[in-house]
């Protein structure tokens, strides 16, 4: 059996976005080359990996069997690159990944032209995304998240509680009301499933997965809302809220730095790492 990795790669591939079309495009190259690779890969295992219906290519009982272990090749070839690369370049490139409003508020700029300073030779790149990144297909090399990876090649460390609860403008809160309205991020994300079973059956009046925005809204009095306790500075005009109680309810959530097990023997990844825990661990709590 005479195995090709570049046809196991557009394996993968393939079944990631089931059809030729996706695939090739993923991969860049065209889409011939796809069919081409999985009809080599077939023959040299001998077996079907596919059913097509339409254009979509679904996964066989023996091409689920196989792809699980693709998977795990595909991780190895990743480490392989990784490693080969920080080897090889002169100036490393570090990406990280972060919820926007923890790049925005929680990394200063002194400090990010400080480690400028400090390491000139790495090249940092922030990337401001709401999803997860894919640790393993080294979307980012550092991940910052408020949830905890399960998966045991992942690393985590712990690097500060972050608090989350209710907030209004004085002007809104001086207006009699049977009821308030409330300024809540989708129920997709943890913070909004909590304030939602704190609101009980309120209907949110805005929902918005933009705290920032959330915020101004607040501020001109439109109702009360869900915020980070360290994105309510002293000047701002809002106080925290209790809904159904006299003491306002608070949601605390861990920020964990995350990267995969093989990144953090480069020397430059454990120097970015060094200097986000420095730095979120000093600017985490509330500014005065």
């Amino acid at each position: 059996m005479n195995l090709d990795w570049n046809d196991l790669q557009h394996f993968v591939t393939l079944v990631e976005q089931e059809t030729l079309t996706a695939a090739a495009e993923a991969l860049g190259v065209q889409h011939s080359t796809v069919s081409r690779r999985i009809a080599q890969l077939e023959g040299a295992l001998g077996v079907r990996l596919f059913d097509r219906i339409g254009k979509r290519y679904l996964l066989t009982e023996n091409g689920t069997r196989i792809h699980a272990q693709a998977q795990e090749l595909a991780k190895d070839i990743l480490t392989l690159q990784r490693l080969a690369r920080g080897a090889g370049d002169r100036q490393a490139r570090v990406v990280v990944s972060a919820p926007p409003l923890v790049l925005r508020e929680l990394l200063p700029a002194r400090q990010l032209a400080a480690f400028a300073e400090l390491e000139p030779h790495i090249r940092l790149v922030l990337q401001g995304e709401a999803r997860i990144s894919d640790l393993h297909a080294r979307q980012a090399d550092i991940a910052l998240r408020l949830v905890r990876p399960e998966q045991n090649d992942l690393v985590a460390r712990r690097l500060c509680t972050l608090r989350f609860g209710f907030y209004a403008s004085s002007g809104y809160l001086r207006q009699a009301r049977e009821t308030h309205r409330f300024l809540l991020i989708p129920a997709d994300a943890r913070q909004g499933r909590w304030a939602r079973q704190i609101i009980g059956s309120d209907t949110p009046a805005l929902e918005c997965n933009d705290f920032l925005l959330i915020k101004q809204c607040l501020t001109e009095g439109m109702g009360v809302g869900l915020l980070p306790e360290f994105f309510v500075r002293p000047e701002d005009p809002l106080v925290p809220v209790g809904v159904h109680a006299a003491t306002p309810e608070v949601l605390e959530e861990d920020l964990y730095l995350v990267m995969h097990e093989d990144v953090r023997r480069s020397p430059a990844v454990r120097a970015v790492a060094d200097f986000l825990v420095q730095a979120l661990l000093e600017d985490a709590s509330p500014r005065s």
